[in-house]
């Protein structure tokens, strides 16, 4: 993999980059998020490793202007941050991944091989049903009108389109979207519903229904239904 770490304290990132060049793998290393913008400008890269509290550029204002610019590059943040409300806004700047130090080694080359799978058998970056058009790298959901979309939202809206009509529970949605991050089936039931209002903002003939508690099947709405 070819590996970009932006981290500010100079013993981690160099560690990081030691162990992964020690693997194998191709790694650039900076020290602030303009500097990882910068070199995400002139490269492509498998993966971007990104601290949260930085100087210059934190990596939440970095990451959303990677998003903003149509970079997808897979992402993780690193940060001695804990609570829920600074994982929920790492995550919805356009995160994939998020790991809380201090962290085995084991398991963040273990997260970064698993973001490095995700992009390889990711979808294709427009899917359709209905009126709806997803864009996968953009993340913007399309029908009579256009709007943004958080990562999680693409990647959950990407798999209910991916099993179209068919039933799934917030089991298998946690499994597949959230994989081992702190989220619950009521999380999955949050954005089934930012969805449903995405939907019917650019007046899609597509919902997302809920079958029974936590159960849930994407399905077209019929003619007359829909205005």
């Amino acid at each position: 993999m070819k590996i970009l770490i932006a981290e500010d304290e100079t013993d981690l990132r160099e560690a990081l980059a030691a162990y992964l060049d020690y693997q194998g793998h191709s790694v650039v290393a900076v020290a602030d998020g303009a500097a990882a913008i910068e070199r995400l400008l002139r490269d492509a890269y498998d993966v971007v490793v990104m601290d949260i509290m930085m100087p210059v550029m934190d990596g939440i204002s970095a990451m959303r202007k990677i998003r903003a610019s149509g970079n997808m590059t897979p992402a993780i943040f690193l940060t001695a941050k804990t609570q829920v409300e600074d994982r929920v806004v790492g995550l919805d700047a356009g995160a994939d991944d998020y790991l809380t130090k201090p962290f085995a080694m084991e398991e963040f080359s273990a997260r970064l091989r698993a973001l490095y799978r995700r992009k390889r058998t990711f979808e294709p970056r427009l899917l359709a049903f209905g009126n709806v058009e997803l864009d996968t790298e953009a993340a913007e959901l399309r029908a009579q009108n256009t709007i943004a979309l958080a990562q999680k939202e693409v990647r959950l809206f990407a798999f209910l389109l991916s099993k179209r009509q068919e039933a799934c529970s917030a089991e298998q949605i946690l499994e597949e979207i959230w994989r081992g991050e702190s989220a619950t089936p009521d999380t999955v039931w949050m954005y089934i519903s930012f969805l449903n209002a995405k939907l019917g903002a650019v007046k899609a003939d597509v919902c997302i229904d809920t079958l029974q508690p936590h159960l849930y099947r994407l399905r077209q709405l019929p003619a007359a239904d829909f205005s």
